[in-house]
């Protein structure tokens, strides 16, 4: 169906962690085995491999861009726009695809995690309090409602204690969150798709300093790490580029 076409992956990255690319790329590569495009590319905005230096090396005439950011905000709706709408051409088309945020299989991923979860532990999932953490924006804040749609429906399907949202940037912020639900055993899933300084530094940090402020007195913190490298992101992404051949 695409095997003329590129697949053009655009994630964040990180200036600061050369690492901040490795869940993107490796979704790349998944996809790339099966061989349903002549071309898997991946660019960051920052860091390596660079957007730019990627986009001159597609040579397909139809190029598929699949952001892979949770929100569909600043990033997905300017900036990678601005950067691509220029190469396209009458001899190449650039199709926009949904950010893989956007798509409903990432409610059933953070499930599946948490069901994992409390089966490896013996848990009852209703003993277990969900914290889903987000990027967030200080200068837009309230701009994140993806992840709050995802919450809901992880909350309107009753199998959990109660899922919340916090934000690393804006209110309600992590370390508030945390503390104010210290009477419950709280699993925390970071909705993050970049390994950068937020998901490898800043929330370990956070789920560590609340560890210590609970001490043996009250129930524990789990962190149930990124969704970012999930197994099932390949599938997702396949499905963006699917929802948008259709419209």
């Amino acid at each position: 169906m695409f095997t003329r076409d590129a697949l053009l992956l655009i994630g964040h990255g990180s200036e600061r962690l050369p690492d901040a690319a490795r869940p993107l790329l490796t979704h790349a590569e998944v996809i790339r085995e099966t061989g349903r495009f002549a071309e898997v590319k991946v660019g960051m905005l920052f860091g390596e491999p660079k957007l730019s230096w990627i986009v001159a090396a597609v040579s397909a005439p139809v190029v598929h861009v699949v952001p892979f950011f949770l929100n569909d905000g600043y990033f997905t709706r300017i900036v990678i726009p601005n950067l691509l709408l220029p190469l396209a051409s009458a001899s190449r088309v650039i199709r926009f695809c949904p950010p893989v945020g956007s798509n409903d299989g990432i409610a059933m991923l953070i499930e599946a995690r948490l069901l994992d979860h409390c089966e490896m532990h013996g848990t009852d999932p209703k003993s277990l309090s969900v914290l889903l953490v987000g990027h967030g924006s200080a200068q837009s804040p309230g701009r994140a409602r993806t992840l709050l749609r995802h919450a809901a429906t992880l909350e309107t399907g009753g199998r959990f204690g109660w899922v919340r949202v916090a934000y690393l940037e804006e209110a309600p912020l992590v370390a508030e969150a945390l503390a104010s639900a210290r009477g419950h055993v709280v699993a925390v899933v970071a909705c993050l798709t970049n390994d950068g300084v937020h998901a490898v530094q800043q929330l370990p940090c956070l789920i560590a300093a609340e560890r210590d402020e609970r001490g043996t007195h009250w129930p524990p913190v789990h962190d149930l790490g990124s969704i970012g490298a999930d197994e099932a992101m390949p599938q997702l992404i396949m499905d963006q580029v699917m929802a948008a051949r259709s419209v």
